[in-house]
């Protein structure tokens, strides 16, 4: 099997969307906006979408759901329990102030409790919970290449905002401590804005880490 991964940086806010393969199968992570750039690279080089999945419910990342949902229905939406109600929601998802109300499609499937692994062919994907910059927040974790997709908990030299609705310090904090303490340090960190990092790096380097967990 091999693991691969195509990145694509998408609107205004100039989110990072990922698609990941195992082989022909895909799992598209936070499609921010309609790309048919996507859409084209899946349809060209004949790859199945099995999952479109969002790491939490801001309009930078869900933006495109309908979208895929309408061009690949057979691919399963998924999202956080605890982020439901943002993908319904301009003013928690953050639409309204944009000027542009979003509400995205319901999803097929709720990370929760039961619900903490996806699969493409033989690879699991792990579904790690991170709330603080969001209720719901989760990342994305690929074993077999220690690549961790991190949504908006954790950036190169930054973490997540926690001044928008339904955010909380503290959860995110005690989020972060829980992932340096659970994956490797040469896992590679890959967030949903800006550029990627090792968790290493960011032990060593990043300002929030530094002052603010007990590591």
């Amino acid at each position: 099997m091999k693991v691969w991964m195509e990145h694509f940086v998408l609107g205004e806010l100039m989110t990072n969307s990922f698609l990941v393969g195992v082989d022909e199968e895909v799992i598209l992570i936070d499609p921010a906006v309609p790309a048919q750039e996507i859409a084209d690279f899946i349809n060209k080089r004949g790859l199945h979408l099995r999952f479109i999945a969002n790491t939490h419910g801001h309009i930078d990342h869900i933006g495109g759901n309908d979208f895929f949902k309408r061009l690949f229905p057979e691919a399963k939406l998924v999202v956080s329990e605890q982020d439901l109600v943002y993908l319904d929601k301009p003013e928690l998802n953050l639409s309204s102030e944009l000027g542009r109300p979003y509400r995205s499609p319901f999803p097929d499937l709720l990370f929760n409790e039961e619900v903490s692994t996806l699969k493409l062919k033989e690879e699991e994907i792990k579904v790690y919970f991170t709330p603080g910059h969001t209720p719901g927040s989760v990342c994305f974790y690929f074993a077999a290449r220690k690549w961790l997709f991190s949504g908006d908990a954790l950036f190169a030299g930054s973490i997540g905002r926690t001044d928008l609705p339904g955010g909380s310090m503290r959860d995110l904090l005690e989020s972060l401590e829980r992932l340096f303490r659970d994956f490797d340090p040469d896992t590679e960190i890959f967030p949903g804005h800006g550029p990627f990092s090792t968790l290493a790096k960011e032990r060593a380097t990043n300002p929030f880490v530094l002052e603010y967990l007990n590591l």
